[in-house]
């Protein structure tokens, strides 16, 4: 299940802190809405965070510039959002596999070159997240295919068997990524 959050990032500067205070807040009360309750959540060291005395949740945060967004689940989760923006060249070749890149540059028919890369970029991270080795992991090792279809991507595989991957595109800046287990 995924919830979202918008907040007015207007006159203000990227603020990092408020989207983590924005995160949390999200979780709790997400995790009211489902369950009638919150529990704490502990990080141990730069591992993933987890919910602490409560049944088997698995949860993932993510942010960007104007969005917060909240994944929760009973399987291992991560989910990921970014605005669709311009990009430096150098970035999409330390991140995309040549396949991916390939896609990117000539197959990606009628989405813009910057949304493709977005697509591609949170699939990555969602998966990176659900799986807990976030970006120990260098992005372009992990390799996604997929199709388009009426301006998405579809039939989109992972690096793993038995993952799902779901994506959309919101407010027609955002892309929101979801990798879960099955």
């Amino acid at each position: 299940m995924i919830y979202l959050t918008e907040y007015d990032s207007v006159d203000r500067v990227h603020d990092r802190e408020t989207e983590h205070r924005l995160g949390r807040e999200l979780l709790h009360y997400v995790l009211g809405r489902e369950y009638g309750r919150s529990w704490e959540v502990v990080q141990e060291g730069n591992g993933k965070p987890f919910l602490t005395g409560g049944p088997e949740i698995d949860f993932s945060i993510a942010h960007t510039k104007g969005l917060v967004v909240c994944g929760i689940s009973g399987k291992r989760i991560g989910v990921d959002v970014e605005r669709i923006r311009q990009f430096d060249e150098r970035l999409m070749r330390r991140i995309c596999t040549e396949e991916e890149r390939y896609f990117i540059e000539h197959e990606r028919k009628t989405m813009t070159r910057e949304e493709t890369f977005f697509r591609f970029w949170t699939l990555k991270e969602s998966f990176l997240k659900a799986t807990g080795q976030g970006l120990a992991v260098p992005m372009r090792e992990i390799g996604f295919s997929v199709r388009v279809k009426e301006k998405r991507l579809t039939d989109i595989r992972g690096p793993v068997p038995g993952w799902k991957h779901v994506q959309f595109r919101y407010r027609g800046s955002y892309i929101i990524s979801m990798s879960e287990e099955e």
